[in-house]
């Protein structure tokens, strides 16, 4: 019984290690654009993955970073003047 549940917990603990880094290490990169409206880019070290880009009519595009994001930059529109994200 002491076996199984050694091997039980360090499937537990294997589990969460992956878990906590997913939540640390995955986040929300490039997001927006859709009817000309406020669009996000960003800097990503490490992987950007491509979720889904509706460019061809003008419709959103949504990557996230699998790594760190190491600097977040906004748009008022996809091709438009930069702005201050957070407005």
């Amino acid at each position: 019984m002491g076996i199984a549940l050694r091997r039980i917990r360090w499937v537990v603990l294997v589990v969460a290690a992956i878990a906590l880094g997913a939540f640390l290490l995955i986040d929300e990169c490039a997001s927006g654009g859709a009817m000309a409206g406020e669009y996000k880019d960003c800097e990503c070290m490490g992987y950007e993955l491509l979720l889904y880009d509706q460019t061809e009519a003008d419709g959103p595009r949504k990557t996230i970073c699998v790594g760190l994001v190491t600097e977040m930059t906004c748009y008022g529109f996809r091709d438009g003047p930069e702005k201050p994200c957070g407005d």
